[in-house]
């Protein structure tokens, strides 16, 4: 059996190490990206799959895939219609909705059941 506090401590010393990295390599600018790439792209999926029964692997696992193979997807299309900057915001809060609408359903349907 896992504990928590331990998957939590190395996720963050993985974080850091991931973050020093792309600042050894490509400066501030590589910062900038990666923290990017995190907070838009993995944190909406990421609180989607929160909701769900999944271990805390899973719930990295999964989130990593579906935010590079959805979001960009999104985004691309949406692209066609707005200009692209604000695609990236506009899927980025929409998913934001979805995640809270998830949540709200399913604590209204295990409150049902």
């Amino acid at each position: 059996m896992e504990f928590k506090s331990e998957n939590s401590i190395f996720y963050a010393i993985a974080l850091i190490l991931i973050i020093l990295g792309f600042y050894a390599m490509l400066g501030f600018a590589g910062v900038r990206t990666i923290l990017g790439i995190i907070i838009i792209m993995f944190l909406p999926f990421y609180l989607i799959f929160n909701n769900f029964n999944l271990s805390q692997n899973e719930m990295i696992i999964f989130s990593f895939f579906a935010s590079i193979t959805l979001f960009p997807s999104f985004v691309y299309w949406l692209g066609f219609v707005v200009p692209f900057r604000i695609s990236i915001f506009i899927v980025f809060a929409a998913l934001l909705v979805v995640a809270h609408l998830v949540k709200k359903f399913w604590k209204k349907n295990e409150l049902l059941s």
